[in-house]
């Protein structure tokens, strides 16, 4: 469906690639909320973009060359980096080192989605080293 309405609607991507951040954002508040541990927040985000750190592994160390799908390996990321892909659209089209910039992104997102699912763990934190007797709830 959101395909269908960002066909119909120019732009309409983006936004949706905004609430799907702001979803994963607010469900990473209320389990650091909950559980008021970054270890174990860290492992949550770490398994749930496993399948992402795995294909950029393989892709950036040459692995990916030892089975007999490699080239499906990048459409397999940015299969797996979707809901954000429409934020690629925004960049520029530079090259860095021969490769263009939305490819190196892609490689990015994926670190940059674990950093963003851990940050209100931080943040909660230190509000928390803060004011030790205040109640956060999600």
């Amino acid at each position: 469906m959101a395909v269908w309405m960002a066909m119909y609607f120019p732009g309409f991507d983006v936004v949706l690639a905004a609430l799907y951040l702001w979803l994963i954002w607010a469900e990473a508040r209320q389990v650091a909320a909950q559980m008021g541990s970054l270890v174990k927040q860290a492992v949550i985000a770490v398994v749930w973009q496993l399948p992402g750190l795995l294909m950029g592994f393989f892709l950036l160390t040459g692995l990916d060359r030892l089975t007999e799908f490699a080239y499906y390996f990048v459409f397999m990321l940015e299969l797996w980096q979707t809901p954000v892909l429409p934020w690629l659209s925004l960049l520029p089209s530079w090259f860095i080192g021969g490769w263009p910039v939305y490819y190196i992104m892609i490689f990015v997102l994926v670190v940059l989605l674990i950093f963003i699912y851990l940050l209100p763990a931080v943040l909660l934190g230190r509000r928390r080293r803060e004011n030790p007797g205040q109640e956060y709830c999600g």
